[in-house]
């Protein structure tokens, strides 16, 4: 089973990737046997069933579950049916130029192109009970989010630039999601594609993807 991590300050706690483990398609199965042994490795060790609605799931070469807009990227507690994070990007737009907060003016993305993420997330309350901490975190902020031209392609992680926290964004997700909250909003990033995909993966060791 796929591993990741729970987020609270310094400490982390390893979740079993549920619809985020997966099956590799027969098409994504020669493009596996191209890959880095450290990557092989992490598409061999991915759940092939979501735990709670019984579905196959599927995996890139990049270690990311693949998915599409409006469908949710969960991890799910070993042994356990329901998800104990579950994370949605509902639609992605695509902007030339956003508006400096806090005096108007128009700025221009370093990248090439600002994506304007509509993001949605909760964490159960139950997440707190399996940390030390009296916080149990996961993060939302642009730096736990790549992109990449395509499925199977490297994701860039370097979207979170001074000009993406310069834009004036209505409705701005929270920069994390604390246990027993759903949270739901809109994120700036900084991209150098203007379609691709937008991976959510912050420990960069195999996340969700979302074609957009």
């Amino acid at each position: 089973m796929k591993k990741t991590k729970l987020l609270t300050g310094a400490t982390v706690l390893a979740f079993t990737l549920g619809a985020g483990g997966l099956a590799l398609t027969n098409s994504l199965q020669a493009q596996a046997e191209s890959t880095t042994k450290t990557t092989k490795s992490q598409l061999a060790d991915v759940a092939k069933i979501d735990a709670e609605s019984g579905e196959r799931v599927y995996v890139d070469a990049q270690s990311q579950v693949i998915k599409s807009l409006g469908e949710a990227g969960k991890l799910t507690v070993d042994g356990q049916k329901k998800p104990s994070f579950e994370i949605t990007v509902h639609s992605v737009k695509v902007l030339d130029s956003c508006t400096l907060r806090g005096f108007g003016d128009k700025i221009k993305p370093e990248n090439g192109r600002f994506l304007l993420v509509d993001i949605s997330a909760s964490l159960a309350a139950s997440a707190a009970k399996a940390v030390d901490e009296e916080i149990a975190l996961m993060p939302l902020d642009a730096s736990t989010f790549g992109v990449s031209a395509g499925e199977n392609r490297k994701p860039n992680y370097q979207l979170d630039t001074v000009a993406s926290y310069s834009c004036e964004v209505d409705n701005a997700i929270d920069i994390a999601v604390g246990a027993g909250d759903e949270v739901r909003g809109m994120l700036m990033l900084d991209a150098p594609y203007s379609s691709g995909q937008i991976v959510y993966d912050p420990e960069k060791t195999g996340g969700w993807t979302w074609g957009y």
